[in-house]
């Protein structure tokens, strides 16, 4: 597929290990890396640096003037300077990681199987809830709930008393980050050592009661998106896809040849990620617009600040790449 390309228009280096799609906020990108950093979106140019504990492999959450992110210990920075306001040493059961904010909380996971909340104004404690599974994902918050990805399920925390209101076994697939919209809670699925199925999977918010279920050729390994009524997925086979969030029947197909890493929706254009290329596709119709491959190995969802799309990659550079002059 001859597409024209997108042109990089910076590159910064964040020591990282994963890759971990950034955050944005006060004119600024947020990158999880060696430390947490925030880069001018122009030029990439290093702002300010804050070191934490550990590899802060997690999307950075912005909040107010206010930037969280889990490294090891769980940080709160100030978003303009970054100064730090508080700072959580790493929980008895393991580093911090995969932050959400919700209700003036932070939730975070800790060590292997716990999962945390932390008031976000002081760090102070306010519970913390043993789950089974490894951790999967961040954890998401609608409505009061806090749903929690692990591999072979995904959990229902009540956010005010870490009280489990449900758990939805996925048969040993390892699960993305869930997505909620309306009522129902969608997930990405993907085979692991135990078995699993491949797909996207929906389940009724309340209950956990599994909706519908729509098979892929290839794992998807990241969260689907649901925009305007439309839900957006990859699958590592090499598609981008659409499928009703009510019914779960496909809409559009495309093969982009390389895809499942992750994903975005802006302004009508849908921005896939593969292991090595990111290619922007009409949102309505799928129809490919453009592409990019830069020099990086194992892409993450990117960001979309502006006309950019900024992207982590699983050696810890980050790359914004701009579409093709029209």
């Amino acid at each position: 597929m001859s597409l024209p390309q997108g042109t990089v228009r910076w590159s910064f280096e964040s020591y990282g290990t994963n890759a971990v799609t950034p955050s944005s906020g006060h004119g600024k990108v947020y990158v999880g890396g060696a430390s947490l950093f925030a880069l001018d979106p122009a030029t990439g140019h290093l702002l300010w640096e804050c070191e934490t504990d550990d590899i802060a492999d997690c999307t950075p959450v912005v909040v107010d003037r206010t930037v969280f992110a889990a490294g090891g210990d769980l940080l709160a920075v100030d978003a303009e300077t970054g100064s730090v306001r508080w700072r959580r040493p790493p929980a008895p059961e393991g580093g911090f990681h995969g932050a959400t904010y919700a209700n003036g909380m932070i939730c975070a996971g800790a060590g292997p199987t716990t999962l945390r909340a932390f008031d976000a104004a002081t760090g102070e404690d306010r519970w913390h809830a043993a789950l089974d599974g490894f951790p999967a994902a961040e954890p998401r918050f609608a409505d009061g709930v806090f749903y929690v990805s692990r591999t072979g399920g995904v959990h229902a925390v009540c956010a005010s008393t870490g009280t489990r209101r449900w758990t939805a076994d996925t048969t040993g697939a390892v699960v993305t980050a869930p997505t909620i919209v309306q009522g129902r809670v969608f997930i990405g699925m993907s085979q692991s050592e135990s078995g699993g199925a491949l797909g996207v999977r929906a389940f009724d918010a309340a209950s956990g009661q599994t909706l519908w279920h729509a098979d892929t050729d290839g794992y998807v390994g990241s969260a689907p998106i649901v925009d305007a009524g439309v839900l957006y997925a990859t699958a590592a086979g090499g598609t981008a896809f659409t499928l009703d969030p009510a019914t779960g029947q496909q809409g559009w197909r495309t093969e982009v040849g390389d895809a499942g890493q992750g994903l975005a929706v802006a302004d009508g254009v849908v921005y896939v990620c593969g292991t090595w290329t990111v290619t922007a596709l009409d949102a309505g119709t799928g129809a490919p617009l453009w592409s990019s491959r830069p020099e990086v190995f194992g892409l993450c969802a990117p960001l979309v600040v502006n006309d950019t799309v900024v992207l982590c990659d699983g050696a810890g550079w980050v790359y914004a790449v701009a579409p093709p002059l029209s």
